[in-house]
Parts: C-alpha cells; sequence; structure tokens
C-alpha cells in the first residue's frame, strides 16, 4: 500500500486542490500488476495562499507519517513552483520529499490515467467525502475540455481538483510502500463507493 497526495493550485488563483489517495497492487494471474485506487481524502484549502497550501499538506504528511506517504505537485504555474520550493523545507528527511509534475497543457496523460482506471473498476471513493460532488462535476466538465462548446471555461479551481486527482493516481509504484507485506492485498470496498 502507499499513500499519495495530488496537490494542485489554480492557474487563475483560488483554493488548492488536495487529493489523497490509497494506493494497492495485486497480482492477476499470469503476473501482471494491477492498482487500485481508493480516493480518502478531497480537500479545497483556504485562505487562497501558497503559505496556507503549504501548511496544510505538511500537516497532512504528518498526520500519516506512520505510513510513508508521497506528496506529488503541479508546478505548471507559478504557484505551484512555489508551493513545491516551500514544501521542501517543511518536513524532515524522515518524509519522502515533494514530487513535480511539470505537465503543460491540459495535462491529458493525468485524466487518461484517471479515466483507464475508473473504467476498469479500479478507482473507488469513500461515502461522505468532502467536495466529492465538486470533484465529479469537475471530472464530467473536463471531459469537455477547457472550453466548452458553449463558450464556458472550466473553473481554474476545478481544473485544479482534476490535476490533483490524476497526479494521486498517475505513478502508482512511485514513493515507498507503507508496509511491504501489503502490497497484495486490494483496498476494502466495504463503503467505497463508484460515481455517484
Amino acid at each position: 500500500m502507499r499513500i499519495r497526495f495530488g496537490v494542485a493550485m489554480p492557474t487563475k488563483g483560488g483554493r488548492t486542490a488536495v487529493v489523497g489517495v490509497e494506493v494497492r497492487e495485486r497480482r492477476l494471474p499470469g503476473g501482471h500488476l494491477e492498482h487500485v485506487f481508493l480516493v480518502g481524502h478531497v480537500e479545497r484549502v483556504t485562505p487562497h495562499t501558497v503559505e496556507a497550501a503549504r501548511d496544510r499538506v505538511a500537516a497532512l504528511m504528518h498526520d500519516f507519517a506512520d505510513l510513508r506517504p508521497c506528496a506529488m505537485v503541479d508546478t505548471g504555474n507559478a504557484q505551484g513552483q512555489a508551493l513545491r520550493a516551500l514544501l521542501r523545507r517543511a518536513w524532515g528527511d524522515e518524509l519522502h520529499r515533494p514530487h513535480a509534475y511539470l505537465g503543460t497543457g491540459d495535462r491529458r496523460d493525468l485524466f487518461s490515467a484517471f479515466l483507464q482506471a475508473y473504467g476498469a473498476g479500479r478507482v473507488r471513493f469513500l461515502p461522505g467525502l468532502p467536495h466529492r460532488a465538486e470533484l465529479d462535476k469537475a471530472l464530467v466538465n473536463y471531459l469537455g475540455g477547457p472550453v466548452k462548446e458553449s463558450g464556458v471555461e472550466l473553473a481554474s479551481e476545478d481544473e485544479a481538483l482534476v490535476i490533483a486527482l490524476g497526479l494521486a493516481l498517475f505513478w502508482p509504484r512511485h514513493g515507498p510502500a507503507a508496509d511491504p507485506a501489503d502490497e497484495e492485498k486490494a483496498p476494502s470496498e466495504e463503503g467505497a463507493s463508484g460515481p455517484t
């Protein structure tokens, strides 16, 4: 099992998106390795500052320190670059350093990773997640691209939610395992849900 936090600051300002995912892997017949994701944390950080985002992500990393979490930060904008720089000094060597995702454009690779895992039934959501309805709306709207046919632009905060989720899923084997003995178990499906 691995604990991953995807973090994205909206390009046009607003609340930082933080999505926490438990990543489990299991061996399928034939030896193929499969990753299963349990989305257990969705947050929009206020106030809208780099320092508030740093403090919240650092608190989450410390809260889950026993599980050796990993944070992936979208550095495709100036706010994300500043956040990652601050996070590099936000905790000691006992925790995994934050990683930068330098993606540009609409970050189709992140969204594609989510769609593939979700379509295969490998993404589950804990019930009652704060901001779950907002995340669902953002995912549906992201399908239409940054600007919909109606001319309505996808909100920057919604795009950040999609990117944070994609970051938490994108490199499933990266980062330390919380307990190597747990690697072959899939996340518990008790209480987990699919789309709403």
